[in-house]
């Protein structure tokens, strides 16, 4: 979608489409998959559909309840940007590119989970970047093939073992010193004053939050050395690396801290004094409040979440719960809260317990769309959504086409997902499989770790098999559970007849 370009006549017919919809405050949400573009109107009577007629680009136009859908043979994202635009919406600040709600406000939580959504829009290429590379480091410094790990074949193979280890570390620091970018871009900020505080804060002088957490410069609650302010033991001294949550709460200071500035419109003063105060008092505020409160933060979420996870009671309990929640989640958007914890894991532990969870989900996922293809065989409308849909979540773990194009429209194949899901959570949960930052896909066993190292940080000791027989025995799990139970649901009355009802409503072309 990133790379879907303005075009002068789909913006043109666009445009028609907003008169033909009654303009955009009679527009609740625009939904899309590969094929469609669904309006919800709020007022069926302000529609004038025959302003539509002779279109191009649109092959068809349809009305299904409150459902304008309008039916796109090809260069369907192009036409998407473009409708956007002419209806004045910002890509960059949309949460979602197959869901955008355009007229109805959100809660607060949804307002939370959105805004962080939209402020990682931005870093998607440099996140993706960070999950392959986090895969080549561990294919060789990770995987033990049987004679160890290719690192430790040769010295050539140790080197590259070496580089990759480095790039990965550089990423996570790209990682952090971006946030305050892209939020700077968000705010309609200086985007330079943004990348000048992400390197002030996460500066290599400071010390990381690994280093303190150690107990190399004390304990949490007792620092000293280096990271201690002069005699008083307050620390100071705390690089943001990995610390997220506090990176972005600094990035929204200093947004404000900037408009403070731009008030004063004394040329030489705003020049000399003001603009140089929002990275200097940035940082002072940083390093001396934000900071060691943030190391808090950090330390008890990524504790708190280790321990439920991990604990030899807490995990059977909340490892099946999450398992239960998490298609919900990706639908309404709190995922993204789970997505920050994710990192946050791999850039202080080494490895992660969600990525396990992350890959039952997206192959749950994934395998209930299968089943409703199938279910539906006959219907080649639903066919060309859906086959695209699931391909990218089993290969790519890209879940967001398969529940938005398909998935929630039915709603029994996310009841089955959860349940499957489930299932391969409480194995690999049994199991104790932990991954480093990859692909929650079918590409999964790359990112598996077997580092002592990483698995004594989690407490965790593999059981007898191996974590890459048991992630297997995991998705063949998900897999079934998920595909039978769809199949299963699909034949209950309610969802018999919501399965028909969706079908002429979405994938019908008359």
């Amino acid at each position: 979608m990133k790379h879907a370009k303005i075009n002068s006549h789909f913006y043109d017919e666009c445009k028609k489409v907003r008169e033909a919809v009654g303009g955009i405050k009679n527009i609740e949400l625009i939904n899309r998959c590969s094929t469609r573009i669904r309006i919800k109107v709020i007022d069926i009577t302000k529609l004038n559909l025959n302003k539509l007629e002779g279109s191009k680009i649109f092959v068809k136009t349809l009305l299904k309840d409150d459902f304008v859908q309008l039916i796109v043979n090809e260069n369907i994202d192009e036409v998407f940007l473009n409708l956007l635009k002419s209806l004045k919406i910002s890509y960059e600040e949309i949460p979602n590119d197959f869901e955008v709600r355009v007229n109805k406000e959100g809660n607060f939580f949804k307002v939370v989970t959105d805004g962080i959504s939209v402020i990682v829009k931005p870093l998607i290429p440099l996140l993706i970047t960070m999950a392959i590379v986090a895969t080549l480091s561990n294919v060789f410094n990770g995987i033990d093939f049987g004679s160890g790990t290719l690192s430790e074949t040769g010295q050539f193979a140790k080197a590259v073992g070496e580089m990759f280890d480095i790039l990965q570390k550089a990423l996570n620091l790209a990682f952090s010193i971006m946030i305050p970018w892209s939020i700077f871009k968000l705010m309609k900020g200086s985007q330079a004053i943004g990348i000048s505080i992400g390197i002030v804060l996460c500066f290599h002088g400071l010390i990381s939050t690994n280093d303190i957490m150690s107990g190399e410069y004390g304990g949490i609650f007792k620092w000293f050395g280096d990271a201690s302010f002069l005699e008083s033991g307050y620390p100071w001294k705390i690089s943001y690396v990995g610390q997220i949550l506090p990176i972005v709460a600094m990035s929204f200071i200093a947004v404000y801290i900037e408009r403070f500035a731009n008030k004063f419109d004394i040329p030489v003063f705003k020049e000399m004094v003001a603009i140089p105060m929002i990275t200097i008092s940035t940082f002072f505020i940083g390093i001396l409040l934000v900071g060691p409160l943030g190391l808090l933060l950090t330390y008890g979420m990524n504790e708190g979440v280790v321990w439920a996870t991990t604990d030899n009671v807490a995990k059977y309990i909340f490892n099946p719960i999450l398992g239960l929640a998490l298609p919900w989640l990706v639908i309404t958007g709190l995922i993204q809260v789970l997505v920050v914890i994710n990192l946050q894991q791999f850039t202080t532990f080494g490895g992660t317990t969600m990525m396990p969870m992350f890959t039952q989900l997206n192959i749950a996922v994934a395998t209930s769309i299968l089943a409703v293809t199938i279910i539906n065989r006959h219907n080649k409308e639903l066919k060309r959504t859906a086959i695209p849909s699931y391909s990218l979540a089993y290969v790519s773990g890209s879940t967001e086409p398969a529940l938005f194009g398909v998935g929630l429209k039915f709603v029994y194949p996310v009841i089955a997902a959860s349940i499957g899901a489930t299932v391969g959570i409480i194995i690999t949960t049994f199991a104790g499989v932990i991954c480093t930052n990859g692909n929650a896909s079918l590409l999964v066993f790359l990112s598996i770790t077997t580092k002592p190292e990483i698995l004594d940080k989690f407490n965790i000791h593999t059981i007898a098999g191996g974590p890459y027989l048991w992630m297997a025995i995991a998705i063949v799990a998900t897999f079934i559970t998920t595909f039978f139970a769809t199949i299963g649901l699909s034949k209950i009355k309610v969802f018999k007849e919501m399965n028909a009802k969706v079908l002429e409503r979405d994938f019908s072309v008359n």
